[in-house]
């Protein structure tokens, strides 16, 4: 029987390949899902622990002896660009972005994963990835039989519940119809352990994740921004590019026609994550960061100034790492689409990089995963930032949103803050 640790993604591969029906997800510690096992229904067969990721490899979250041996050991091996895994250097990589320069704006960078997804679809294939669904408030599986595409595109900061949806993929796969699956690192390496065998009509796809928050969290802060604007939410986003490329910014529309627009640093739910707060405990011990069991590995080129690289004038670009050679298949398939660049592989492999946390921060996280759950990110947020600090983020919204007042607050807005439309 499988035994369910702090490490565990909520992947669900387990409740997927059981065959006895014994596991069910449940809210765990802080609103996490986590699997459940039945031990009155279980039939020790044994195949949630062979299609478990986290079983099939040690621990990542250290202990505060093994922290300072295991930082200088990392330092050793990250070498010139910060990768600590040769053997996980892409095959190659790419600054990419589309030629139709609508994908550009609806996506969240340089729109691959919607060119990548539209291949599949037209050659009548079947698309799995993350929806949020703001009425019931909970980003989930969700496929282009039943969405539309553009339901599945830009990123979500917070977890996505799978639910069974793997053995949909299963199915569809079964059928022989060509697949896309693109989710988190340990969701792609659960699908895959999951499915126990290699499906040549199987195109994963994930991402460098930035690790992922509780759902019942966000939507208790959404729920406090449609009181504050007096109408259900109509639609979210995360990644509006009203600001730029480049400016992390939260949009809330509501039904009633009012628009709600926060940079990250202004906005507590966004500010909370983007300092790693609040958030799953496996994620500070992630293995999967360096070790992609995916096709391709997408990401925001962030360091696109760092390359010979059109940077497409701030409007997004994407950083497209093939890992085998399906997925360079799949590469050299949308390139007509795609204004393509060819970077070098191990410069530019430095999101592949493994995440670890000592126990010390560990403890930090569980206490602010504690105070939003029970509190709500707005009290976190007051507590980790002064009122000069909130004071500040304040004004550089005001500036955001009225450039004209720039020049009189020329030692707050700095730092890139401020990115022309």
């Amino acid at each position: 029987m499988l035994r369910i640790k702090d490490e565990c993604t909520g992947c669900m591969a387990c409740m997927n390949s059981c065959p006895a029906g014994a596991i069910t997800p449940i809210r765990g510690a802080f609103g996490f899902v986590m699997p459940e096992i039945n031990g009155d229904a279980c039939i020790d067969c044994g195949i949630c622990e062979k299609v478990c990721p986290i079983e099939k490899g040690e621990s990542h979250i250290l202990s505060p002896d093994q922290w300072e041996a295991d930082l200088e050991r990392i330092s050793a091996e990250i070498g010139e660009y910060g990768q600590t895994q040769p053997g996980q250097l892409p095959l190659h990589a790419y600054a990419m972005f589309s030629r139709d320069e609508a994908v550009v704006k609806k996506s969240s960078s340089g729109g691959a994963f919607y060119t990548l997804a539209e291949q599949v679809i037209r050659d009548g294939g079947i698309v799995f990835g993350s929806h949020y669904d703001v009425q019931k408030k909970r980003a989930h599986l969700a496929d282009t039989d039943h969405y539309k595409l553009d339901d599945l595109l830009t990123s979500k900061y917070v977890e996505s519940y799978i639910g069974r949806g793997f053995r949909q993929v299963k199915l569809e796969l079964d059928k022989g119809r060509n697949v896309l699956f693109c989710g988190t690192p340990c969701q792609a390496a659960g699908l895959k352990a999951m499915l126990r065998r290699e499906y040549e009509n199987l195109l994963l796809v994930d991402f460098t994740c930035g690790a992922v928050t509780a759902d019942p969290v966000l939507a208790k802060y959404l729920r406090i921004l449609e009181k504050l604007h007096h109408a259900p939410l109509k639609e979210l986003s995360f990644r509006d590019k009203h600001y730029g490329w480049g400016q992390y910014c939260l949009t809330a529309r509501f039904e009633n026609g009012r628009t709600y627009r926060r940079t990250a640093m202004a906005d507590p739910y966004f500010y909370c994550f983007l300092r790693s707060s609040m958030q799953r405990l496996s994620c500070h011990g992630c293995r999967f960061q360096d070790a992609h069991a995916s096709d391709i590995v997408l990401a925001d080129f962030w360091r696109c100034s760092q390359f010979a690289v059109d940077s497409n004038d701030r409007k997004g670009l994407s950083l497209v790492l093939s890992m085998t050679e399906k997925g360079q298949k799949a590469l050299e398939e949308i390139a007509p689409m795609m204004h393509t660049e060819e970077v070098d592989r191990r410069q530019a492999a430095y999101n592949l990089k493994r995440r670890t946390s000592p126990e010390a921060k560990l403890e930090e996280i569980v206490t602010d995963q504690e105070e939003a759950y029970e509190k709500g990110v707005i009290a976190l947020r007051n507590r980790l930032l002064t009122p000069k600090q909130r004071a500040e983020y304040a004004v550089r919204q005001r500036v955001m949103d009225h450039p004209e007042l720039e020049k009189l607050f020329p030692g707050i807005v700095g730092n890139g803050q401020i990115v022309k439309k």
